[in-house]
């Protein structure tokens, strides 16, 4: 979405501060595993085994740089999906048994031909749509309430989930080329519009005409110095922007609709230059179910 205020150069990226990060070999020796301390996760992270496939920027670029240092573990669409496929295997999950919905936001770079959402709702089939701008599920409990009344008798739910931001090919967050545009546009705009209003003290009152907008200003304007201090305020605000995310979701789901599961996928979309395909950076990849605790699966995403 473009960004509904000037979104000055202050906003900008620095230089990329990423988290302090441990590698080691991985098992199969095909990636490394990076063990980012503060999100306590171990991803892959060397993109040579995507790159040949076209499906990743090369690691010496600019663009590979940022994505490796800002979005340890980062996945391309195609393997994300690949991976959700093991529901299959672990839970006897399938298209037949299972409803997809997705809170992602309606910017339509990422609701491309190819991209991750429309691959995943090919694969789990038709999609219940649930994200505002900046990738907030707006449908609010009442949406997601008549979403799992559509389950298959003891079937499942699965949900992809969170806020995007772009790469530039020069490596730049929050920037990219839209198709039959010359100069790059922001990405999320919403995001990035928030936090511009916030910096100008123009956070606001709710405003009904503007509902979602208004919504995603609040929440910014909430951690708003910590992201102002942040070493790279882009990186900070959309790591910001996933946890509102993800809050808001976890405030509207239940699991009053039958015997089976509830996969959340959580993370941040990553919208790459042309020719690479857009990426994921896994967060959250948890089975809910009704009267069990929730399992975390996160590891069977981000390892091989």
């Amino acid at each position: 979405m473009a960004a509904p205020y000037p979104v000055s150069e202050e906003v900008g990226p620095k230089a990329a501060v990423c988290e302090e990060v441990e590698t080691r070999p991985s098992k199969l020796g095909v990636c490394e595993e990076v063990e980012t301390r503060k999100l306590g996760m171990s991803k892959p992270l060397d993109l040579s085994a995507f790159s040949w496939l076209q499906w990743s920027p090369p690691a010496d670029s600019k663009c590979g740089q940022t994505l490796s240092r800002c979005f340890p573990g980062a996945l391309p669409g195609p393997a994300v999906v690949a991976r959700t496929k093991l529901l299959e295997k672990m839970y006897g999950m399938t298209p037949e048994n299972t409803i997809y919905g997705q809170s992602i936001c309606p910017d339509e770079i990422n609701n491309e031909k190819g991209d991750l959402a429309t691959l995943m709702a090919d694969h789990w089939g038709e999609c219940f749509p649930m994200g505002g701008i900046g990738g907030a599920p707006f449908v609010g409990k009442t949406g997601f309430g008549a979403f799992s009344h559509h389950v298959p008798d003891d079937g499942h739910i699965v949900i992809l989930f969170g806020p995007h931001i772009a790469i530039s090919d020069g490596g730049e967050l929050g920037k990219y080329l839209r198709e039959g545009q010359v100069h790059e546009s922001t990405a999320c705009g919403a995001v990035l519009g928030a936090y511009a209003a916030c910096k100008c003290g123009q956070a606001g009152e709710f405003d009904e005409m503007d509902m979602q907008q208004s919504w995603l200003k609040q929440q910014v304007n909430r951690r708003y110095v910590e992201i102002k201090s942040a070493d790279d305020q882009l990186l900070a605000l959309i790591r910001v922007a996933y946890e509102a995310v993800k809050e808001k979701l976890l405030g509207i789901i239940n699991t009053d609709f039958g015997s089976g599961k509830l996969i959340l996928i959580g993370g941040i979309q990553l919208n790459m230059p042309k020719p690479w395909e857009d990426h994921f950076q896994p967060l959250y990849y948890k089975v809910h179910q009704k009267g069990v605790d929730p399992v975390d699966i996160l590891d069977d995403m981000c390892s091989f």
